[in-house]
């Protein structure tokens, strides 16, 4: 299918663009926002269903570009091409790299049965800020993460900035949304996976923690942490060791230590 003109903002496609660029309520519900080239490339590669592509008159320019028009155009999907001060408007981006797509993203439920022998979870409790949360999607992918869970209060994995902040790891991570404690602690607990909140001085030091077994990381809000009232008595904390005078960690860092860590535990060899 070859692309179609679009010049008009007050099109149903661009005010439904808006919408999702806003999170606003009235956005659909099934859809997501994703921008830029690798973003868009990292959607074909996991085969998830595209419902709109946007592209600015200047998009294709580059090699790269060009070649993922090409496999757009030839994949029969509907295409607009848009003007370029049009598509700033739509695009947070500085330097916008002139593409959009409208994905469908399945709603989904707790996993029943996890395919890993030993499966490592991560799960984000009350964090704000969707580039924290993308970074971290994308450390747990890297690190062969099982599944992403986020707590209600925890910013939304499909915020266009959280998919762009997770390089397209987002499409490739089993993620869930929108869980009570309660739910996440007894999901663990049925399958004997201990939970292991990450904390800026308690507990055992992380690399004394053994993460070789089934094990989850619970992490919590920027400034306060984990809302302990939320959780059940018992929780083991686990900390970062730091420098004197050093307070705390980014939580997106200190997530993607404790990732690296256990995966660097279950590849290491024994001596």
């Amino acid at each position: 299918m070859s692309t179609r003109s679009l010049t008009s903002k007050n099109n149903p496609v661009v005010k439904t663009v808006r919408l999702l660029a806003t999170q606003a309520r009235r956005a659909p519900a099934e859809l997501t926002l994703v921008e830029g080239v690798r973003s868009v490339e990292e959607v074909l590669r996991a085969n998830i269903e595209i419902s709109t592509v946007l592209i600015s008159d200047n998009f294709g320019d580059s090699e790269r570009g060009l070649r993922l028009r090409e496999v757009l155009v030839q994949s029969g999907l509907k295409i607009y091409q848009i003007p370029e001060a049009l598509f700033r408007s739509l695009s947070d981006v500085k330097a916008s790299q002139g593409i959009l797509a409208l994905v469908r993203i399945p709603a989904r439920k707790l996993i029943t049965d996890l395919a890993a022998d030993r499966p490592l979870l991560l799960c984000a409790a009350g964090i704000q800020d969707p580039g924290n949360l993308g970074t971290l999607i994308r450390a747990a992918a890297a690190a062969g993460a099982s599944m992403v869970c986020t707590l209600s209060g925890t910013v939304s994995v499909r915020n266009p900035k959280t998919v762009r902040a997770s390089a397209g790891a987002v499409f490739h991570i089993p993620f869930i949304e929108e869980l009570a404690p309660e739910g996440f602690l007894e999901f663990c607990r049925r399958r004997s996976i201990p939970v292991l909140r990450s904390s800026a001085h308690e507990g055992n030091c992380y690399f004394r923690e053994d993460l070789t077994g089934p094990c989850a990381i619970l992490l919590g809000n920027e400034g306060s942490g984990v809302d302990r009232a939320a959780w059940a008595a018992g929780l083991r904390s686990v900390h970062i060791p730091m420098a004197p005078g050093a307070e705390s960690l980014n939580v997106a860092v200190a997530g993607a230590i404790l990732m690296f860590e256990a995966l660097r535990q279950r590849t290491s060899r024994p001596s």
